[in-house]
């Protein structure tokens, strides 16, 4: 809701507050006659200023020749017959003494005046030729100034000029868009403006969207999560209740929005072909938010959309921060070891909505949020790993440490995660024992199938089924034999 107080900027749109001189987005002006009025000063040349010279520095033509007739009347010069010393004597004596007679400046005018030298054509016209390339270089700077945007003026170091709100030219990097700061010369604060946005969108000719549009818009997608409804009057508080109560969806990160997809139903029976019409509709789907189309028009059978403002509600509610604040008092309702989010509410369903994943499903959840919409720290507070924890242990038979797997609660959850044993644990004294340690004293037998009811080493009780874990790796690709 704009303020009366604030009016629109006529080149960028942002509201200004009433009276500005410049827009603070753009530093467009407000008023069209501040501009031109601006720019017709900024147009004219400044006033040449001319100072007077005292009278005591003034020179006439005639004084000016006979200071200088020695040193310019070299091109007359003869050389002449030696005179007597004294006569040559008197004469220096005579040109030594000031002319204030009448009779010295009559012979001085009778004298013969030195003849000024030739000068040749280009001499002549050289000073025209600069004079109209001065122009013409003012002509065009006047010109540059005239067409130039208010908006700024590049500079060499890579920042543009702007004005403070009196006027002042400010010279400012690009990495301050968006600060405010102080004119150094009136300490006047400003803000300097962001990149301004495109508000005028190209529309292609034949209907299809445009290339800027569809440009990484839902690149990021999750596939095959489990969505439950729950009603909370009919739920029953108890371990694994909601597990099997659930639909697939898919989740697509838009650039503006996240939409959850529910794209077809699984069917039944030994000739149900669920799985491929929901690949089928998935490929569409796809295709159809990647090219720029509305998300309205998708054909799927549930279509959620929220908005990144309604992201912000997301929240973990299995395994809970606190079970004296949780819904389901920290019961594992959604299955246990698994993960859920609580998704915003929304107009188009009346119960609560929640998702279930395992734990690297979370990951990727966590990192599409942080990529898409800046969400972060989603779940920080309930204990969830963010990365494998690993914690060292030492074989009792060996005396070699190695490494075990913390949470494998959540990691068994996980269909997606192999687990592989590398050692055991008594129930009773916590004694940890390697596989290689169990192999080469044969404990519970040459298997380690009988490893639960095998006597601790230390003490004598049973190990029980407490096994430790770490993530199996994949395999390494075979390296091609060399060429032979």
């Amino acid at each position: 809701m704009s303020s009366p107080n604030e009016q629109p900027c006529p080149d960028c749109g942002e509201m200004v507050r009433i009276n500005s001189v410049r827009c603070w987005n753009c530093g467009a002006f407000m008023n069209r006659e501040v501009e031109a009025k601006y720019l017709e000063l900024q147009a004219q040349p400044d006033r040449v200023i001319f100072s007077e010279i005292p009278e005591g520095d003034l020179h006439t033509v005639s004084e000016s020749q006979s200071l200088g007739s020695e040193d310019d009347g070299d091109d007359d010069f003869e050389l002449a017959a030696p005179a007597p010393k004294q006569t040559a004597t008197a004469a220096d004596s005579q040109v030594a003494e000031p002319a204030t007679s009448d009779d010295s400046s009559a012979g001085s005018d009778a004298a013969p005046k030195p003849r000024e030298p030739e000068r040749s054509h280009s001499e002549e016209t050289g000073g025209d030729v600069l004079l109209d390339i001065a122009r013409q270089e003012e002509a065009e700077s006047r010109k540059r100034r005239k067409g130039r945007r208010i908006a700024g003026t590049r500079t060499v170091g890579g920042g543009f000029v702007m004005f403070c709100p009196y006027g002042c030219k400010i010279e400012v990097k690009e990495e301050h868009r968006g600060k405010t700061g102080r004119c150094p010369k009136c300490r006047a604060p400003f803000i300097v403006p962001i990149d301004p946005p495109m508000f005028k969108e190209e529309k292609v000719a034949d209907g299809t969207p445009s290339e800027t549009a569809a440009a990484g818009a839902y690149e990021i997608w999750q596939n095959d999560l489990h969505m439950h409804v729950v009603s909370l009057e009919k739920l029953k508080l108890k371990a694994d209740s909601l597990l099997k109560d659930f639909v697939e969806v898919d989740l697509a990160y838009g650039t503006d929005k996240l939409l959850v997809l529910e794209l077809a139903k699984v069917s039944g029976g030994f000739f149900g072909g669920g799985d491929k019409k929901k690949l089928e509709t998935r490929d569409a789907s796809q295709q159809h938010l990647r090219g720029g189309k509305p998300s309205e028009e998708l054909k799927v059978l549930q279509n959620l959309a929220y908005t990144k403002d309604q992201l912000e509600e997301l929240k973990v509610v299995q395994p809970a921060a606190s079970r004296t604040e949780s819904v389901f008092h920290g019961i594992p309702v959604f299955g246990e070891g698994r993960i859920a989010v609580q998704l915003p509410f929304s107009e188009a369903t009346k119960d609560p909505q929640y998702i279930s994943m395992g734990l690297t499903q979370f990951w990727a959840l966590s990192k599409a949020l942080k990529d898409a919409y800046g969400i972060e720290g989603l779940g920080e507070d309930c204990g969830i790993p963010m990365a494998h924890v690993y914690s060292d242990q030492k074989c009792h038979f060996t005396n070699e440490t190695f490494k075990s797997l913390e949470n494998v609660a959540l990691y068994k959850a996980d269909p997606t995660v192999e687990l592989e044993v590398v050692g055991y644990q008594c129930g009773s004294c916590q004694l940890t024992v390697s596989e290689a340690g169990r192999d080469r004293e044969k404990l519970g037998g040459k298997t380690p199938k009988g490893i639960a009811k095998a006597k601790c080493p230390k003490c004598q009780q049973k190990m029980g089924e407490n096994l430790l874990y770490v993530v199996k790796e994949a395999p390494k690709a075979e390296e091609p034999a060399p060429a032979t």
